[in-house]
């Protein structure tokens, strides 16, 4: 671009006089756009313009009222076109009153030109008083100031007899985003033409998803009988491609439910079409297929036609959600059992006190539920179980059986001490009870 400019020996203000002319209505709407004042007493009234404004302050007018000052300025843009060029313009409009009557300093602050005869993409902006290449970044207090739009409704309408004028597009896009679809206009408009609207439309709204490295002319010719008069999205194709890869066709409407990185992890046990059509007749989410196969091979079941195809998806995830349950439910079982055996020699009583060790995970669940506090969560349950935590049950010593207050011990020192709702106890018998319990728990080396 620069050696383009550079050849033509044009400068910005070069571009700058010789850019389109916007419409009086253009500059009418941003001066309305702007607020106004009246300022009025019961003998006089002070108008600042006799346009009609969109924002009309009204005030009262007293011997200090200020009437000669700087009010504020706003940012306003237009799309112009031609059959040989486009062109966004942004202006700075800036408010001043003079003695009560508004008056308005208007500002070229950014041009971008489109050109068709070497697909030029040219940016002009006015830093510090003087054009030069590039745009202006415009901010404000806090962040970039985005510009009105002048007939945002219908600013697209602008482009019918230029160059995108084959292009169908809304007006809910920004018009700084010209650059794309000028960009790739010639592939807009094919897919356009073949009926393939929502690859199209990836291209114009800029989906993160598409790589236009690939989307050459080549491509849409090679493709273009799967994206004709289809709703299909580029990932679409590579599933396509992925399934194709492992020997199928694609089903149509298997791209709801996969992407082609998730082709890769269906089973080979079936035929990749056969799988389609099961997933498909199942209507449900590839995650919870997934995490089916996932819990046969944590369950070591060899996956066969039969289970990898269950009739019912839904009942069959679940039931094997139940069976890893109660493995997992044994396996802590028996991890509580060998830390109860473990921990036997530290029951015992101190003052008035009887310190109770779990012996299963119901115990801690029950005490979580009786005092009212997290104890009995998974959390708790796996990091004892794992031993990674030490959880003891501190309860009157006349009363063993009545959930008083918890305690956890961790690398041989108290964590914490809960009652009922959290509720740290104050009682210095207490702390000390359970001080020397700890002590005892450490000579023996059993507690973590």
């Amino acid at each position: 671009m620069t050696s383009s400019i550079i050849s033509e020996n044009k400068k910005p203000i070069d571009y700058v006089n010789s850019r389109l002319k916007p419409p009086k209505t253009f500059f009418e709407w941003c001066y309305q756009s702007m607020r106004t004042y009246v300022w009025a007493n019961k003998q006089k009234t002070i108008v600042a313009s006799d346009r009609k404004h969109s924002n009309v302050i009204k005030k009262r007018l007293t011997k200090k009222s200020r009437l000669t000052f700087y009010d504020y300025r706003n940012y306003f843009m237009i799309v112009l076109a031609t059959s040989k060029r486009i062109e966004v313009q942004t202006y700075k409009v800036a408010s001043f009153f003079d003695n009560g009557k508004q008056r308005f300093e208007t500002d070229l602050i950014n041009l971008e030109m489109y050109y068709n005869q070497a697909d030029w993409h040219i940016k002009v902006g006015l830093f510090d008083d003087k054009y030069d290449f590039g745009l202006k970044t415009i901010m404000g207090p806090f962040s970039q100031i985005y510009p009105e739009v002048f007939e945002r409704e219908k600013w697209t309408r602008r482009l019918a007899h230029s160059e995108l004028g084959y292009i169908r597009l809304e007006n809910d896009f920004w018009p700084g985003d010209l650059k794309r679809i000028y960009k790739y206009r010639h592939e807009i408009e094919f897919l356009q033409k073949i009926k393939a609207k929502k690859l199209a439309d990836q291209i114009i709204y800029k989906d993160r998803n598409l790589d236009m490295r690939h989307i050459t002319s080549k491509f849409l010719k090679e493709t273009k009988s799967f994206f004709r008069n289809s709703n299909y999205y580029y990932g679409d194709y590579l599933v396509k491609l992925a399934i194709e890869k492992r020997g199928g066709k694609m089903v149509p409407g298997i791209e709801r439910l996969l992407n082609a990185s998730e082709v890769d992890q269906l089973p080979d046990t079936v035929g990749i079409v056969k799988m389609q059509n099961y997933l498909l007749k199942q209507t449900t989410s590839f995650w919870k297929y997934r995490d089916y196969i996932n819990m046969l091979k944590e369950l070591d079941l060899p996956l066969n036609k039969s289970n990898v195809l269950p009739k019912d998806l839904t009942e069959a995830h679940d039931k094997a959600v139940e069976a890893l349950n109660a493995i997992k439910r044994e396996v802590v079982r028996s991890e509580f059992e060998e830390r109860a055996q473990e921990m036997q020699q530290l029951e015992t009583t101190i003052g008035p006190y009887a310190f109770v060790i779990p012996k299963s995970a119901d115990d801690l669940i029950q005490e979580g539920n009786a005092l009212h506090h997290c104890v009995g969560g998974m959390n708790y349950i796996n990091q004892y179980a794992d031993k990674k935590t030490t959880i003891i049950f501190v309860r009157p010593k006349e009363a063993p059986d009545q959930p008083k207050y918890t305690a956890e011990v961790r690398q041989g020192k108290v964590v914490q001490i809960q009652g009922m709702f959290n509720t740290a106890p104050i009682s210095d018998e207490l702390r000390t009870a359970v001080s020397q319990w700890i002590e005892k728990a450490n000579r023996l080396k059993v507690a973590n």
